[in-house]
């Protein structure tokens, strides 16, 4: 179980630095590739703890979180005159995401 929490881990917080980027630079706009691979991995992550082992603490959150940051991060490649805000939205619910692995 440690290696599919980690690979998660990781998955999100690539997923986070490619926002910030994002945030201050306009070379990596285009981030829907990253958004649904991350998005995916952690989904799929989150399933596979779920039933293979002891169910993490707040799935339902979490998969509700990631959902809607794969959603903010779609609508940003789809929307592109609001892509900052949604961005920085998309950020701060992925660093409120990050906080459940910081306290595991």
């Amino acid at each position: 179980m440690l290696p599919i929490r980690y690979v998660v881990l990781v998955a999100l917080v690539v997923w986070l630095g490619g926002m910030v980027a994002a945030l201050f630079g306009d070379w990596l706009r285009p981030l829907s590739l990253l958004t649904a691979a991350c998005g995916g991995i952690i989904l799929v992550g989150l399933f596979v703890m779920k039933f293979v082992g002891p169910p993490p603490h707040g799935f339902i959150p979490r998969a509700t979180l990631t959902v809607l940051m794969l959603l903010l991060g779609i609508g940003s490649a789809v929307y592109r005159t609001v892509t900052t805000e949604l961005t920085a939205v998309n950020l701060a619910l992925g660093l409120v995401l990050l906080l459940w692995y910081v306290r595991e």
